[in-house]
Protein backbone atom coordinates (compact mmCIF):
# COMPACT_ATOMS: atom_id res chain seq x y z
CA UNK A 1 0.00 0.00 0.00
CA UNK A 2 1.39 3.43 -0.91
CA UNK A 3 1.74 6.28 1.59
CA UNK A 4 -1.51 8.00 0.56
CA UNK A 5 -3.41 4.74 0.78
CA UNK A 6 -1.97 3.95 4.22
CA UNK A 7 -2.89 7.43 5.45
CA UNK A 8 -6.47 7.07 4.19
CA UNK A 9 -6.80 3.65 5.82
CA UNK A 10 -5.51 5.01 9.13
CA UNK A 11 -7.98 7.89 9.02
CA UNK A 12 -10.85 5.47 8.38
CA UNK A 13 -9.82 3.42 11.42
CA UNK A 14 -9.60 6.53 13.56
CA UNK A 15 -13.08 7.70 12.51
CA UNK A 16 -14.87 4.45 13.38
CA UNK A 17 -15.07 5.01 17.17
CA UNK A 18 -16.38 8.54 16.63
CA UNK A 19 -19.01 7.41 14.10
CA UNK A 20 -20.14 4.68 16.49
CA UNK A 21 -20.50 7.22 19.28
CA UNK A 22 -22.63 9.43 17.00
CA UNK A 23 -24.96 6.50 16.28
CA UNK A 24 -25.36 5.82 20.01
CA UNK A 25 -25.48 9.44 21.24
CA UNK A 26 -25.99 11.85 18.30
CA UNK A 27 -26.67 14.98 20.36
CA UNK A 28 -23.76 14.41 22.69
CA UNK A 29 -21.34 13.60 19.87
CA UNK A 30 -22.50 16.49 17.72
CA UNK A 31 -20.80 15.19 14.55
CA UNK A 32 -20.53 11.99 12.52
CA UNK A 33 -16.74 12.09 12.17
CA UNK A 34 -13.89 13.70 14.04
CA UNK A 35 -12.55 17.07 12.97
CA UNK A 36 -10.46 17.06 9.78
CA UNK A 37 -6.70 17.34 10.32
CA UNK A 38 -6.34 20.51 8.23
CA UNK A 39 -9.06 22.21 10.27
CA UNK A 40 -7.42 21.21 13.54
CA UNK A 41 -4.17 22.77 12.34
CA UNK A 42 -5.90 25.95 11.21
CA UNK A 43 -7.74 26.25 14.51
CA UNK A 44 -4.63 25.72 16.63
CA UNK A 45 -2.77 28.31 14.55
CA UNK A 46 -5.15 30.86 16.09
CA UNK A 47 -4.94 29.55 19.67
CA UNK A 48 -2.60 31.19 22.18
CA UNK A 49 -0.22 28.31 22.87
CA UNK A 50 3.23 29.83 23.42
CA UNK A 51 2.81 30.75 27.10
CA UNK A 52 0.36 27.99 28.05
CA UNK A 53 1.72 25.85 30.88
CA UNK A 54 -1.51 24.31 32.18
CA UNK A 55 -3.99 23.45 29.44
CA UNK A 56 -7.39 21.75 29.43
CA UNK A 57 -9.16 20.37 26.39
CA UNK A 58 -12.91 19.86 26.78
CA UNK A 59 -14.82 17.47 24.51
CA UNK A 60 -11.63 15.74 23.41
CA UNK A 61 -13.50 13.01 21.53
CA UNK A 62 -11.17 10.44 19.97
CA UNK A 63 -8.22 12.83 19.93
CA UNK A 64 -8.25 14.79 16.67
CA UNK A 65 -7.29 18.00 18.47
CA UNK A 66 -5.48 16.31 21.37
CA UNK A 67 -2.82 14.70 19.18
CA UNK A 68 -1.90 18.00 17.52
CA UNK A 69 -2.26 20.08 20.67
CA UNK A 70 0.07 17.85 22.69
CA UNK A 71 2.86 18.27 20.12
CA UNK A 72 2.46 22.06 19.81
CA UNK A 73 2.57 22.91 23.50
CA UNK A 74 5.84 23.78 25.25
CA UNK A 75 7.59 20.69 26.62
CA UNK A 76 6.99 21.85 30.19
CA UNK A 77 3.22 22.18 29.72
CA UNK A 78 0.63 19.89 31.27
CA UNK A 79 -2.40 18.89 29.22
CA UNK A 80 -5.63 17.50 30.68
CA UNK A 81 -8.10 16.12 28.12
CA UNK A 82 -11.71 15.71 29.25
CA UNK A 83 -14.20 13.47 27.41
CA UNK A 84 -17.59 12.28 28.68
CA UNK A 85 -17.90 9.14 26.50
CA UNK A 86 -16.24 6.04 28.01
CA UNK A 87 -15.72 4.53 24.55
CA UNK A 88 -13.99 7.63 23.19
CA UNK A 89 -12.02 8.04 26.42
CA UNK A 90 -10.59 4.54 25.99
CA UNK A 91 -9.67 5.35 22.41
CA UNK A 92 -8.10 8.64 23.46
CA UNK A 93 -5.95 7.01 26.16
CA UNK A 94 -4.63 4.52 23.62
CA UNK A 95 -4.00 7.18 20.98
CA UNK A 96 -2.43 9.74 23.35
CA UNK A 97 -0.79 7.79 26.20
CA UNK A 98 1.28 10.80 27.25
CA UNK A 99 -1.83 12.90 27.99
CA UNK A 100 -3.77 12.97 31.27
CA UNK A 101 -7.27 11.89 30.17
CA UNK A 102 -10.38 12.18 32.36
CA UNK A 103 -13.68 10.48 31.57
CA UNK A 104 -15.96 13.20 32.92
CA UNK A 105 -18.37 15.95 32.01
CA UNK A 106 -17.03 19.36 31.07
CA UNK A 107 -19.24 20.71 33.87
CA UNK A 108 -16.93 18.88 36.32
CA UNK A 109 -13.92 20.94 35.26
CA UNK A 110 -13.37 22.84 38.55
CA UNK A 111 -13.38 19.52 40.47
CA UNK A 112 -10.99 17.88 38.00
CA UNK A 113 -8.54 20.77 38.31
CA UNK A 114 -8.77 20.76 42.11
CA UNK A 115 -8.36 16.96 42.39
CA UNK A 116 -5.13 17.14 40.37
CA UNK A 117 -3.75 20.06 42.34
CA UNK A 118 -3.38 22.09 39.16
CA UNK A 119 -2.71 25.82 39.28
CA UNK A 120 -5.15 28.21 37.58
CA UNK A 121 -5.38 27.09 33.97
CA UNK A 122 -3.69 29.17 31.24
CA UNK A 123 -5.76 27.86 28.32
CA UNK A 124 -9.01 25.98 27.76
CA UNK A 125 -9.58 24.53 24.30
CA UNK A 126 -13.13 23.35 23.70
CA UNK A 127 -15.00 21.45 21.01
CA UNK A 128 -18.03 20.48 23.10
CA UNK A 129 -21.10 20.81 20.83
CA UNK A 130 -23.35 23.67 21.89
CA UNK A 131 -26.30 21.30 21.47
CA UNK A 132 -24.98 19.49 24.56
CA UNK A 133 -24.86 22.65 26.65
CA UNK A 134 -28.44 23.64 25.94
CA UNK A 135 -29.70 26.06 28.56
CA UNK A 136 -26.64 25.30 30.69
CA UNK A 137 -24.33 27.51 28.62
CA UNK A 138 -23.89 30.08 31.36
CA UNK A 139 -23.10 27.38 33.91
CA UNK A 140 -20.63 25.78 31.51
CA UNK A 141 -18.85 29.02 30.61
CA UNK A 142 -18.83 30.10 34.25
CA UNK A 143 -17.10 26.83 35.21
CA UNK A 144 -14.51 27.39 32.50
CA UNK A 145 -13.86 30.98 33.58
CA UNK A 146 -13.52 29.93 37.21
CA UNK A 147 -10.62 27.62 36.35
CA UNK A 148 -8.69 30.13 34.23
CA UNK A 149 -5.97 32.44 35.46
CA UNK A 150 -6.64 36.16 35.03
CA UNK A 151 -4.43 36.15 31.97
CA UNK A 152 -5.88 32.92 30.62
CA UNK A 153 -7.56 32.26 27.30
CA UNK A 154 -10.54 30.28 26.01
CA UNK A 155 -10.82 28.94 22.46
CA UNK A 156 -13.78 26.96 21.20
CA UNK A 157 -14.33 25.31 17.82
CA UNK A 158 -17.86 25.56 16.43
CA UNK A 159 -19.80 25.09 13.22
CA UNK A 160 -18.91 28.20 11.21
CA UNK A 161 -22.35 29.79 11.07
CA UNK A 162 -22.61 29.60 14.88
CA UNK A 163 -19.29 31.32 15.44
CA UNK A 164 -19.86 34.66 13.73
CA UNK A 165 -18.32 37.68 15.43
CA UNK A 166 -21.79 39.10 16.11
CA UNK A 167 -23.55 35.76 16.57
CA UNK A 168 -25.32 34.17 19.51
CA UNK A 169 -22.32 32.05 20.56
CA UNK A 170 -20.06 35.11 20.67
CA UNK A 171 -22.65 36.89 22.80
CA UNK A 172 -22.76 34.01 25.29
CA UNK A 173 -18.97 33.83 25.48
CA UNK A 174 -18.83 37.61 25.89
CA UNK A 175 -20.85 37.37 29.09
CA UNK A 176 -17.91 35.65 30.77
CA UNK A 177 -14.84 36.69 28.76
CA UNK A 178 -13.30 39.79 27.24
CA UNK A 179 -12.35 40.54 23.64
CA UNK A 180 -14.18 37.73 21.85
CA UNK A 181 -12.71 37.20 18.38
CA UNK A 182 -13.96 35.01 15.54
CA UNK A 183 -11.33 33.07 13.60
CA UNK A 184 -11.34 32.35 9.90
CA UNK A 185 -13.73 29.83 8.36
CA UNK A 186 -12.08 26.40 8.08
CA UNK A 187 -13.46 24.94 4.87
CA UNK A 188 -11.68 21.58 5.03
CA UNK A 189 -14.34 20.12 7.31
CA UNK A 190 -17.94 19.11 6.63
CA UNK A 191 -19.62 21.21 7.91
CA UNK A 192 -17.11 24.10 7.83
CA UNK A 193 -15.85 25.20 11.24
CA UNK A 194 -14.61 28.37 12.90
CA UNK A 195 -12.96 29.19 16.18
CA UNK A 196 -14.08 31.72 18.77
CA UNK A 197 -11.24 33.03 20.96
CA UNK A 198 -11.56 35.03 24.15
CA UNK A 199 -9.44 36.30 27.02
CA UNK A 200 -10.17 36.05 30.71
CA UNK A 201 -10.24 39.74 31.51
Amino acid sequence: MDHDGATAARRRRERRPFAGEFVRHPIRAGAVTETATDCVGGFLDEVRLADARTVVELGAGSGAITTKLSTRLPASSRLLAVEVSPALTDRLRTRCPEVDVACASAFDLPDLVRERGLPPVDLVVCSVPWTVMGEQRDRFLGAVRATLSDGGAFSTLLVAHRARQDGVAASWVGRHFAEVRAGRVLWGNLPPLRGLHADAG
